[in-house]
């Protein structure tokens, strides 16, 4: 995601991302813990609070690890906000018909809670990237298009708030918390239905202030250069930096970790025009997220990438 001085957009796009543990215990069809804390200081989750267009919205996204290449995914939109984020409860009151309607409009709804387990990391780093994509502002904010493509893939493969609730209870300068609970349902036609209740839901986010990953344009700069996705994502030890350059120049390839502290330089030389791949190791790393930043002194590009061991 594309961080842009208030100054520029303030008018019009403006939007705080936290980052911090969401967890809570699942029963009913299906059994298990979510927590998004790999550790004591890194966590798969976070939270956006973006206005735009005399429109506001505060989501929640936070991933479980369950085993080799399997998450847990919970999304949360609440679309009824304001900015910047302040205490209050929102109530999911759904009925099955509102279900249904979802197939052919995923964000039909003002609040809506997906929970999908079982979730390969294909999909699961395509969330994470919609929290740290600085590639397009667009893209980032194109939450829609995400929604519905998960909708039409993995429709049979997640459940949807049906009723309960989710409060943001304190707020900060330095966190925001909260706390929710929910019914959800698989919105497909089956006798019984196929539900699962999530209790002692909480969340505890702290602001992101990634000055080294953040951009800052006075002027219109072509795009020449473009950091694409990394693979294996999320990885051990080794993953793949891939990244073009349309325009001979010199680019800076650097991993920083959550607290944008430069961890290691992979290449800072001048590039003919081409596809580059750097491979990037994390042997002597500890698992978490990592940031990969590319600078060409005119933007920064910077992708998120996970190491687990």
């Amino acid at each position: 995601m594309k961080f842009i001085t208030p100054i520029l957009f303030g008018m019009i796009f403006s939007q705080t991302l936290y980052q911090g543990p969401t967890s809570f215990s699942y029963s009913g069809a299906e059994n298990g813990i979510f927590s998004s804390a790999l550790d004591d200081t890194t966590n798969l989750g976070g939270a956006l609070n973006i206005t735009m267009n005399d429109s506001s919205s505060f989501m929640i996204m936070g991933i479980s690890p369950q085993g080799e290449n399997n998450f847990d995914l919970f999304v949360t939109i609440l679309k009824d906000s304001i900015f910047p984020i302040q205490p209050r409860t929102w109530n999911w009151d759904l009925s099955v018909l509102d279900l249904l309607a979802l197939v052919d409009n995923p964000l039909s709804l003002p609040n809506l809670a997906i929970f999908i387990p079982g979730l390969d990391s294909t999909f699961a780093n395509q969330w994470l990237s919609f929290f740290t994509d600085t590639t397009n502002v667009n893209d980032s904010l194109a939450f829609d298009s995400l929604a519905t493509s998960f909708f039409e893939n993995l429709i049979d493969d997640m459940y949807i708030g049906l009723a309960g609730q989710i409060s943001v209870e304190q707020i900060t300068n330095q966190n925001i918390s909260g706390t929710f609970n929910c019914t959800m349902l698989k919105p497909i036609l089956s006798f019984p239905l196929i539900t699962i209740d999530i209790d002692s839901g909480e969340f505890y986010y702290e602001p992101i202030e990634l000055e080294n990953l953040s951009i800052t344009e006075d002027v219109k700069v072509p795009n020449t250069v473009t950091l694409h996705p990394a693979y294996p994502n999320p990885f051990n030890p080794i993953s793949n930096i891939n990244y073009s350059v349309d325009v001979g120049q010199i680019i800076n390839v650097s991993i920083f970790d959550l607290n944008g502290r430069l961890i290691h330089t992979l290449v800072n030389d001048y590039h003919s025009p081409g596809n580059y791949i750097r491979n990037f190791s994390g042997h002597n790393l500890s698992s978490g997220i990592y940031f990969i930043s590319l600078n060409n002194n005119y933007t920064i590009q910077t992708k998120k990438i996970i190491l687990t061991k």
